[in-house]
């Protein structure tokens, strides 16, 4: 039963939460706060083996406050929605530094398999493919709002900017 009391104890402990990410996302800025910032596209999702049918993140949502908390600039910030749809001329045009694909767990391992060509080294001009900057990430915590949203920021973060994150 739901209670007054507990009701109560509910927004306390939100409160709580609230504070402890924003804490958490304050210290990451902070080290980042000294670094280029890249410019990052980052994919929600493509089809298999090809750069077609592009999903990246647009210059809303908490995805694209993810990038710029560690420390990148969303290529297509610039776009009033939360995902847009690139054709492979949109991204050469948006020229990332840094590609930076993610999927939920289990659906593509965190790092490029070693040997195996990516899709993107289909587009040689674009600067991320052109220093391999192009990283695949897995997790809920990165594609679902939520309590983890620090970590998976901080994961942005390390990808970016690992010298950052050097044990000292």
């Amino acid at each position: 039963r739901d209670s007054v009391a507990s009701r109560g104890l509910g927004d306390v402990y939100k409160r709580q939460v609230a504070k402890e990410i924003e804490v958490a996302l304050h210290s990451i800025r902070t080290r980042v706060s000294n670094y280029h910032k890249p410019r990052i596209l980052l994919v929600l999702g493509r089809e298999p083996d090809t750069i077609r049918n592009v999903y990246a993140s647009g210059g809303v949502g908490f995805l694209n406050d993810m990038i710029v908390a560690a420390g990148g600039i969303n290529v297509f910030a610039h776009v009033e929605s939360e995902a847009v749809r690139p054709n492979a001329e949109g991204i050469l045009a948006a020229s990332p530094d840094v590609i930076i694909e993610i999927r939920a767990e289990g659906l593509l391992p965190d790092k490029k398999t070693p040997g195996i060509p990516s899709v993107w080294d289909a587009l040689p001009a674009i600067p991320a493919v052109q220093k391999d900057r192009v990283y695949f990430l897995a997790g809920s915590d990165l594609i679902v709002p939520g309590p983890r949203v620090a970590k998976a920021t901080e994961r942005f973060a390390k990808t970016l900017h690992p010298v950052a994150f050097k044990s000292r």
